[in-house]
């Protein structure tokens, strides 16, 4: 495939990425909006650790690695070890902010004697997050 011609770019397809783009700092705007109009605002050294749980998880598990997944049709034109690269970077960014997210969480629950993993929202969260750690680990 070396001489191969590139594959010419979906039709509509900035147009969907810039709607996705838009969509995801929104709602990254709006998570951090209400954490720091209804909630509190966001610390780690204090009650308000908890509040970094959801804008880390919005960050990581949305944004970033939807962005992750987008690489390979924005970039289709460039060479390949750039979009992996590309790819493997935000992959591994989301993967990190969510493990911030969920040791946010943990502490918080460790502070104020909280039981851990007690609701079906953290194990389903937990699911998720093990799941997606492993299919990035048996790639």
């Amino acid at each position: 495939m070396d001489g191969a011609a590139a594959p010419a770019r979906p039709a509509g397809l900035s147009a969907y990425v810039a709607v996705s783009q838009a969509l995801g700092l929104t709602l990254l705007l709006t998570t951090g909006a209400w954490l720091g109009r209804y909630r509190g605002g966001v610390a780690w050294q204090s009650a308000l650790r908890l509040n970094v749980h959801p804008l880390c998880m919005v960050l990581g598990m949305v944004f970033l690695q939807g962005d992750a997944l987008l690489v390979y049709r924005v970039f289709r034109n460039e060479p390949k070890r750039s979009t992996k690269a590309l790819h493997a970077l935000l992959h591994g960014l989301a993967l990190l902010i969510s493990l911030v997210g969920i040791i946010a969480v943990f502490e918080s629950h460790r502070a104020k004697g909280i039981p851990d993993m007690y609701s079906l929202h953290s194990w389903c969260g937990m699911a998720a997050f093990v799941l997606y750690l492993l299919q990035g680990l048996l790639q």
